[in-house]
């Protein structure tokens, strides 16, 4: 597998853990135990920092060069395109209804767990697709010459959590996850 998707790949682990966390987040809300408000809008200023300006650029412009090799299977890299967008507007709405909530707003539990469940199994959906379907066949379609084209015109951007940590901006989730391993290590 190419080094991009192999970096791809890691990220898609790294959000998983993250949509695992804010599941875990509204399980606790939901059943009315604490839940981490602080933390929620975290998640999600992290999916808005780094999906959706990081990560999902650099699968667009992946699936820009590779569509051009992918006869009938082009409609699957279009329609992935197209939930970039929508997964980026679903970002932003979830975390307005979290600060809107954090701020006095008056929404149900049931609304918030709605719109969070919602937003988590489609980017679950969105993740599956591309781990199970597309990028094996990228890989198995692009050249070496496709791929220094790629790499030519590379967007970079760090992932502010795992790979260039902004403990700032994310203090929260890093006082969490450092928790989390804390436990695993015991």
């Amino acid at each position: 597998m190419h080094s991009l998707l192999e970096k791809l790949h890691k990220d898609h682990i790294n959000l998983d853990q993250v949509l695992t966390l804010l599941s875990s987040q509204l399980d606790h809300f939901y059943a009315g135990r604490e839940s981490n408000f602080d933390l929620k809008i975290e998640l999600m200023e992290y999916l808005e920092a780094y999906a959706d300006q990081g990560h999902d650029p650099l699968e667009n412009r992946i699936f820009n060069v590779a569509k051009r090799r992918m006869g009938e299977q082009r409609e699957l890299l279009e329609r992935l395109q197209s939930q970039h967008e929508g997964l980026e507007q679903l970002t932003k709405q979830f975390r307005q209804s979290l600060e809107n909530i954090l701020q006095g707003g008056v929404m149900t539990r049931e609304e918030l767990e709605v719109q969070g469940r919602e937003y988590i199994a489609l980017q679950r959906q969105h993740l599956d697709l591309e781990e199970s379907e597309v990028f094996p066949v990228v890989d198995r379609v692009m050249t070496e010459e496709d791929w220094r084209e790629v790499m030519a015109d590379l967007p970079t951007y760090d992932d502010p959590v795992f790979d260039a940590p902004d403990k700032i901006r994310f203090h929260n989730l890093f006082e969490y996850l450092s928790q989390a391993e804390e436990r695993d290590d015991a």
